[in-house]
């Protein structure tokens, strides 16, 4: 399967749509997921989803969903921009957990 990722900056979020696309079982299909990161979270809807029994008509579809996209302001990346947390590590292996009870 491939992706395509795109954002809309709209007044305090960002929009994000991403479309899924390629061969599942014996048909091609689109999946189409519409999101919101705002800071504080982000969400993704239920996919739209197109089939399709030849793999040139979803190209197409593609095609055509790629520059209406583009037409209304979307921004194509390469990837979904993800937030990682940062986790704290410690040089001594050998330290041992305790508890002292008073």
């Amino acid at each position: 399967m491939n992706t395509l990722f795109f954002t809309h900056q709209h007044r305090r979020s960002t929009k994000t749509l991403r479309l899924k696309y390629g061969l599942e079982g014996m048909k091609y299909i689109i999946q189409i997921y519409e999101g919101e990161m705002n800071g504080i979270r982000e969400k993704e809807e239920l996919p739209r989803e197109f089939q399709y029994q030849f793999e040139q008509e979803m190209l197409k579809h593609i095609h055509h969903l790629k520059n209406e996209i583009r037409e209304n302001g979307w921004t194509q990346r390469d990837s979904p921009e993800v937030a990682q947390t940062s986790f704290l590590r410690s040089e001594n292996i050998d330290a041992e957990l305790g508890f002292k009870y008073e």
